[in-house]
């Protein structure tokens, strides 16, 4: 039987005169235009039965008190005491991500950022890299402890 035609017949019946017409008066209701005030309506006499309050431009929204406040110094390298130079040495892989190179030193993987003299920093090379760690830095990299090189020599 055709879905389409089954469910004209359907909805022709009593039954689906009575779904449409219950439909049609809720339609009807949601459309009253009164704004703010809910009304009901039973004969030629109108009764308030709910109210939406009024803010004034005085009144806060949020307490004080439980306003967020989010210091401007976090993520700053510079504030965070991360502003001494480290040197740490080892064999630079490539990370997990193209173009992404990382070294491991004393258990920390290290992700490798900064200037740097790309014939001296590559996938395979043992270098030694002078610079700071930045833990609050974000990267596309998605691997190891961020490390801003600043001086990289060859450990050869």
């Amino acid at each position: 039987m055709d879905t389409h035609t089954f469910r004209t017949r359907r909805l022709a019946g009593p039954t689906g005169l009575l779904a449409g017409a219950l439909l049609l008066v809720g339609l009807a209701a949601c459309g009253n235009g009164s704004g703010g005030d809910v009304e009901t309506q039973t004969g030629a006499e109108t009764t308030e039965t709910a109210s939406v309050p009024e803010t004034t431009e005085e009144e806060s929204p949020v307490p004080e008190e439980t306003t967020p406040y989010l210091d401007p110094s976090l993520g700053e390298p510079s504030k965070s005491g991360s502003d001494s130079q480290t040197t740490i040495t080892g064999t630079v892989e490539s990370g997990i991500e193209s173009g992404c190179l990382v070294l491991e030193y004393d258990g920390t993987v290290y992700g490798i950022f900064g200037s740097y003299d790309a014939s001296v920093v590559y996938a395979g090379a043992q270098v030694t890299l002078h610079g700071q760690v930045d833990a609050g830095m974000m990267s596309t990299c998605q691997q190891g402890t961020p490390f801003v090189v600043e001086d990289a020599e060859s450990a050869d």
